[in-house]
This record gives C-alpha cells, structure tokens and sequence, in this order.
C-alpha cells in the first residue's frame, strides 16, 4: 500500500510539473518607437507593406482599443515594466526607482531567463552615479541602444556608420535569437522572458538603398487617409518632400517587418512558437513634426533630407499625435499571438488595454507572484484568450499640466485645473463633438475626480528632482 501510494505521489508531481510547464510560456514584447495606430497594412496603411506582423495578427488577436500609459517614449516604458502609473513618481524623476518591482525582476524570481535588447529610456542619467543599470531590474542580458551602467552598447564606431539606425533592428532580432538558442542549448532550459525595444520608426530613419527600393516611385494620394491625416500630411508637404518622406517611412516599417519575420521563422523551425506568447505593440502613436517646424535647424534639414524625419506616420483616424492626449497620441497598435491559447484572426474593439496592465497580465500568465504594493493595471489575461472585457476602472494620463482620463463612454481633457474638452469615445472617437457645452454636470464631476487622482497619485519624495546629466530625448 505505501508503495502504491509513493507512485501516486511521484505521478502527480510529474503531471504537475509538466501542467505547469506547458502553462509557463515563452514570453516576447515586441515595443515599437513612434509607430501609429494606422502605420500597419493590417491595421489600414494605404501603402505600408508588413506580411509577417499581418501574419502574426492573423494568428492571433488584434486589439484596436489599446493605450500606452503616457503619449511619450519614457513614462510608457516605465509602465510596462512597473505596473504603474508614471505620474506616481516617474515623471518627476524619469528615472525608474532600482527597488520597485518590475515585471523582469517578478519573473527572475519566478524562474525565467530575462533579456533587454534595443531601447532603454527608463533612467535620466545614461552613466554614473544614479543611472539605473538593467541588473538592478532583474534582467539577465542587455544589450542596449544607448549606455545605462554597465549594460553592453554600440560602439562610436559603429554609430558613425551611416546606415547604423536603419540596420539596428537586423542587429536586435539577432541578438534575440542568439540568446534563445544559448538559454535552449540546456537539457531543461527555462522559459525566457524577453523585451525587444527596437527604434522604428522614431527619427531619424534614413533607410538603406536596398530597403528604399521596395518602395520606388511611390506618391502619396492623400485620399488614401483619413480626412484627420489628409489635413496633417498637407501640412507637413508645405515643409519638404512627402513622396521622399513616405517611401522612406515605409522602408523602415517593412524593413522592421521582414527582421521580425526571421525571428518569427526561427522560433518556428525550433518548435518554440507555439509555446512564446508574443506581443506587438508601440510606445506612443506617431511622431509629430509641429513643434520639430519650430526650429529653422529641422525645417532645414527636412526640406534638405526628407528621409531623415518620421514625419508622416499613421494614427489612422484618430487626433493628434504623439505628445497628444487625444486619441492619435496614446492609441497604439497591440498584437498578442499565442497558438492554442489565443484565438487566431479575432479583432477585439470592446476591450480597453492600458500600458500598466502588461505586468498584472503577464505575471498571472506565467503564474508568477506579484510582490505587495500599488499598482494601477489589471490583469486583462481573458481579454487575450478572446473574452472581450468591459473596463470598470477609469484610466488616467498626464503630460506637463494636462490631465485625460477615460470612464466608460466619456473621455475628458484638463487643462489648469478645469475639463475643457468631453467627448463621447465610442461614439465619436475622431473626438470632432467637444460635450463638455451639452454636460457640464459630467465636466464638473470629471474635474473633481481628476483634481482627486491628481492629489492622490503622488508618492513619496516626488517633489524632489534629481539633476539631469542632459535632457532625456522624446
């Protein structure tokens, strides 16, 4: 009888384990730099042409209500990895706080192999004393596109090449796959956890010949968009060349295609794809060129090298863009492809998807303990298996002064303390109808909810800025 009973032991620890193991998933987030909402075919550019990312969407889901945490590169970057918002204390500081949990260091703990590879944009100071070093995130490997700590980067003489920006992604996806085979090439290798932040399609891109090519003789119709970037696309042509500026625009995002295609292949050809969960995504919708205007230097440069600038990307109809806080600024692409587990072909666009809610989602995913403390994303795991979700919390963003937030139908913007602009998001998501005439009951009541979460959001010692080495580039 003890012997039966130990083999049943020993059977059910097995099973278990193997359960688990089946349920821990590779996991891969794909982050994107400025690329819009509207900037893949699948998701309606007119002349961008990415076959493996429509491939992935089409082997998984797609959702079309997606938000990153802020309008801008660093505070969303912040949120993916804390779970948090950034005006709790990153955005006083733009550095990211060595001791807070992260979602590398939940799953190092957890027993997954952590990798950073691309851009970093998580500490003010790049070296030195107060520049926060991948290590004390819990990340195994680095490898990054400017220096933090001790972390491994280009060298000058590999940034003065002139294709160097337009090669990085080639570069990127290599050394993902190289640390895939090293972490595979173990008799039991651990699930890997990886962040690929590559730089399309953020300034300045200036493709190579080859990747130029593709899109030869190509001119912009502007009936081709959306009557909201109709009237930016005009603008932008008063200031250089928008045929030069759209070929090379989708020279970067096809050539950024094709490198994660051979990711795509090689995870594939090693039986490791139906096992990753992968996610694509962007930090911020696309690159404005207003503010860029500004400056006689970039007005120059634009007329002179219009390939230099990512200027004309899509935010599909929506308004604005990035450093925006309307619709175009934060709305972002979002893939998540995870054969068995998520459904293949499916378009979601009843569930709301916030930055902050990457680290809730993936830990529960990868059945992983989240350390006690605040965070302010849910987890949204359904929503990847094809439960569409109804969101019950409001969600905030802050640039500067200004404050949006986003409770059930209405989405609202503050400025100096008062709503000036309501608009009804699902019905009217070009946000053309300001409401804020038509309910100023929901106005006022939205300002003392922000004035409120304004008051509440901060932590400790955000009043205290540290001094920058240089300014933290947007």
């Amino acid at each position: 009888m003890k012997i039966k009973t130990t083999l049943l032991v020993l059977f059910l620890l097995l099973y278990c384990r193997t359960i688990n193991s089946k349920e821990r998933p590779n996991v891969i987030m794909i982050l994107a730099d400025d690329l819009g909402s509207g900037d893949l075919h699948c998701t309606g550019h007119p002349y961008a042409k990415t076959p493996n990312l429509d491939n992935l969407a089409d082997e998984g889901i797609r959702f079309e209500r997606a938000y990153m945490a802020a309008p801008w590169s660093a505070p969303s970057r912040y949120a993916l990895m804390s779970g948090k918002y950034p005006a709790r204390y990153f955005d006083n500081t733009l550095t990211i706080r060595p001791e807070e949990p992260t979602i590398t260091k939940i799953l190092k703990d957890s027993g997954y192999k952590t990798a950073h590879i691309g851009k970093w944009h998580l500490s003010a100071r790049e070296e030195g004393a107060g520049a926060v070093t991948p290590d004390e995130l819990g990340i195994d490997h680095h490898f990054l596109t400017s220096p933090a700590g001790n972390s491994r980067t280009w060298t000058k003489e590999e940034r003065d090449q002139e294709y160097w920006r337009a090669k990085t992604t080639d570069a990127y996806v290599d050394m993902t796959i190289d640390f895939i085979k090293k972490n595979s090439s173990h008799d039991s290798s651990d699930p890997f956890y990886i962040n690929l932040w590559i730089y399309p399609t953020h300034s300045y891109i200036h493709p190579t010949p080859e990747q130029l090519a593709v899109y030869k003789g190509l001119n912009v119709n502007l009936s081709d968009f959306s009557p909201y970037q109709q009237e930016f696309l005009k603008f932008v042509s008063q200031h250089g060349d928008i045929n030069k500026s759209m070929q090379a625009y989708c020279a970067d995002i096809t050539a950024m295609d094709n490198a994660l295609g051979r990711l795509f292949d090689y995870l594939k050809k090693n039986n490791l794809f139906d096992n990753t969960l992968i996610v694509f995504t962007s930090d911020n919708g696309p690159g404005p060129l207003t503010k860029q205007i500004e400056s006689k230097s970039i007005g120059t440069r634009y007329k002179e090298e219009p390939d230099l600038l990512n200027s004309v990307g899509s935010a599909k109809i929506y308004k604005e863009r990035k450093l925006s806080l309307h619709e175009g600024g934060l709305r972002v692409p979002f893939i998540v492809s995870w054969p068995k587990h998520v459904p293949s072909g499916k378009i979601d666009a009843k569930t709301v998807i916030h930055g902050t809610d990457w680290l809730p989602t993936i830990a529960a995913i990868c059945d992983a303990k989240i350390p006690e403390g605040i965070y302010d994303g849910i987890n949204v795991e359904n929503a990847f298996y094809g439960k569409e979700i109804q969101r019950k919390e409001a969600l905030y963003w802050a640039q500067e002064e200004s404050v949006g937030t986003l409770q059930g139908n209405w989405k609202g913007i503050m400025e100096k303390g008062k709503v000036t602009e309501l608009y009804d998001i699902i019905k009217d998501p070009l946000e053309k109808n300001n409401l804020k005439a038509n309910f100023p009951e929901t106005a006022s009541k939205m300002e003392k909810q922000i004035s409120d979460w304004k008051m509440n959001i901060k932590e400790p010692d955000t009043e205290k800025k540290i001094k920058h080495t240089k300014k933290i580039k947007k």
